[in-house]
């Protein structure tokens, strides 16, 4: 029924989009307002991940390699007042893993396995409405309707290069967002309506997400799953540096009673609480950036608290991050050193009535954990990272993690938020009373061989420790993958 929904909804949207074009074209000035977009992502992806005890899965089950294209094709018409956007994606992926899927506890073993963990398919691909939405646009106020991504933290878009860099890439899709990083991403169906002046912005929204991540058929929305938020942001701070201060609230539910929480209750626990998860998350977060000859110094601050319901046991958590950097703009490959501690709460005992795991929402968790086998729960990440741009079309970035548990009573969690009505969207792992998690050492390398064509190449070794060695036999990981985009 969802589908045929979306499919009338596409539907009418082509309607208005054509008469719209029929009647700029009636004015003249057609060629002006209607913009088509074809943007084509190919990408091979290498995995050899830790490698599971004897006898649970055949040998080399973690080692694989996978292809992925995603072409997007879409339509813009911009009128001075009201803007259509239509777009289309279709994604194919093929050789996936059939044997890197073991049961409960250890379940998929990398990105390959999770795609065919959804659809049990080694080849799969489907064409669907990726998005599909109005927006009207008047004296600051601008309201939209429809399919459309949304990334928490990108409400505004700082003038300042090094804010925006900060933002997208350490501020951004912490909580919300579109998942963009694999074949499928996630769109978002409701309303948003935003009223931005030149010194603050405040955005709303209200929406279901759709199937997606790492779901191909990502054309239904997932209706038990409800979000809504309001973010406040101030551009610029009196008598401050260049700088973006934001406060944020989000409400989360889930309904779905089919799938399964993850948590550090005992399974026959779990499986009798059906009750809905309602989140309320309340936040803040602040990037500036200060000269200081002969470079410049930035520094975050990112902090979240959450009350609400966890299914039968009341939600009480907090996450944050701070990091700061130094950059030397006008020094050969103009390096940039950042560091940071990123942490957030997990459960110190499962049978207090209490969760106190921080839960990530609907982020897009990649952005934070390169090689995604950890994300932003029960979670402490020191780490240091340099990014040097040897060539106005090359940047190099290289981190390393230090990871541990916050709460050794509590779970190992990865995952990145619903991708269907039963998937839950995160697993935990056994600690097995322990802290200490990996060492992640990567490097990404992004040139741009022509304005519209980067190739982007990544990868990233894991050291596992202690937690790792208690459900894998090998704690060591290798991820990586080299990607090409074709806009047009």
């Amino acid at each position: 029924m969802q589908v045929c929904r979306v499919h009338l909804a596409f539907l009418g949207l082509v309607m208005v989009t054509a008469g719209v074009a029929r009647a700029a074209d009636d004015w003249g000035g057609w060629r002006d307002r209607i913009t088509f977009t074809l943007i084509e992502r190919a990408r091979g992806e290498s995995v050899d991940w830790f490698r599971p005890q004897p006898g649970t899965a055949p040998a080399g089950a973690q080692r694989y390699s996978f292809f992925g294209s995603r072409l997007r094709a879409g339509v813009t018409v911009t009128l001075p007042h009201l803007q259509i956007v239509l777009q289309g994606q279709d994604t194919r992926i093929t050789n996936l893993p059939s044997d890197a899927v073991l049961p409960a506890p250890v379940g998929a073993l990398g990105p390959g396995a999770l795609y065919f963990l959804n659809t049990h398919e080694t080849t799969q691909g489907e064409p669907f409405l990726k998005l599909g939405f109005v927006t009207f646009r008047r004296s600051g106020l601008s309201l939209t309707g429809g399919r459309f991504e949304y990334a928490d933290g990108l409400e505004t878009e700082p003038a300042n290069a090094t804010l925006a860099f900060l933002e997208h890439n350490r501020i951004a899709e912490r909580l919300v967002g579109p998942v963009s990083y694999t074949h499928v991403s996630r769109s978002f169906d409701g309303a948003r309506v935003a009223y931005d002046r030149p010194g603050w912005n405040f955005t709303a929204m209200a929406v279901h997400p759709t199937d997606g991540a790492f779901e191909v058929s990502a054309n239904r929305e997932i209706d038990d799953i409800g979000l809504a938020g309001v973010a406040f942001t101030l551009k610029q701070l009196p008598n401050a540096p260049p700088a973006d201060a934001r406060v944020f609230y989000l409400f989360y539910e889930d309904r779905r009673g089919t799938a399964l929480k993850a948590d550090n209750r005992p399974l026959a626990v779990r499986q009798a609480d059906k009750a809905a998860i309602t989140i309320h998350t309340v936040g803040a977060d602040v990037v500036t950036v200060v000269d200081a000859r002969p470079g410049a110094i930035d520094a975050l601050l990112w902090g979240a608290v959450q009350t609400g319901q966890w299914g039968a046991l009341d939600q009480a958590a907090w996450a944050y991050a701070a990091e700061a950097g130094y950059q030397l703009p006008r020094v050969a490959w103009s390096p940039w050193l950042r560091v940071g501690y990123d942490q957030s709460s997990g459960d110190d005992d499962p049978t207090d009535g209490r969760h106190g795991t921080f839960f990530q929402l609907l982020p897009t968790a990649r952005l934070y954990a390169l090689t995604p086998f950890f994300n932003l729960m029960n979670n402490a990440d020191l780490f240091g990272q340099v990014i040097l741009t040897p060539h106005r079309r090359i940047l190099v970035r290289t981190d390393y993690h230090w990871l541990q548990l916050t709460e050794r009573q509590d779970l190992w969690y990865s995952g990145t938020g619903a991708t269907n009505e039963d998937v839950f969207g995160y697993s935990g792992l056994s600690s097995g009373g322990h802290r200490s998690l990996a060492d992640l050492v990567d490097v990404s390398v992004s040139v741009e061989v022509l304005k519209s064509l980067p190739l982007n190449a990544y990868f990233g070794h894991t050291f596992g420790q202690s937690v790792v060695r208690t459900t894998f036999a090998g704690a060591g990981a290798d991820y990586g993958y080299v990607e090409l985009l074709v806009s047009y």
